[in-house]
């Protein structure tokens, strides 16, 4: 801990500095650093001008001849709304499998609904059968 200063020519201390700082290295510092950022700005300044002036010419020149050799993606590649994609396949995969469609006029091929399509088959017997759970496979 601190001591207390002992008191001088009979005066008693007061425990803390009691003289002011100079103003003169504070007004130096204050300076350059208003001259710091003067020159930082005028430096990006120029950086800026020099980039705008050189990159139209970086890209002036001829393609790489391979250049052309890349296809470019069609379209966004990323799902905007996942979760609506998901609803709207659910329900274009229920519509194909609940309707009836013709899938080729000229031959006579139909969609028929999945559950009608099953019972069609249950009753011609074409339906493979389930093996009874309770019997044991030897």
């Amino acid at each position: 801990m601190a001591e207390p200063i002992a008191p001088e020519s009979g005066k008693e201390a007061r425990g803390y500095e009691q003289s002011d700082a100079s103003a003169g290295p504070l007004a130096k510092v204050a300076i350059a650093l208003a001259v710091s950022l003067v020159c930082i700005f005028v430096g990006i300044l120029v950086l800026f001008k020099v980039f705008s002036y050189v990159q139209p010419r970086l890209f002036d020149r001829e393609p790489h001849p391979l250049a052309q050799t890349r296809q470019p993606a069609s379209g966004t590649r990323l799902q905007l709304d996942p979760p609506q994609l998901k609803i709207d396949m659910l329900a274009t995969e229920n519509e194909v499998l609940t309707t009836y469609d013709w899938v080729d006029r000229e031959q006579g091929l139909v969609r028929i609904p999945i559950d009608r399509a099953i019972s069609i088959l249950a009753k011609s017997g074409r339906l493979p059968q389930k093996a009874d759970s309770t019997e044991v496979e030897q």
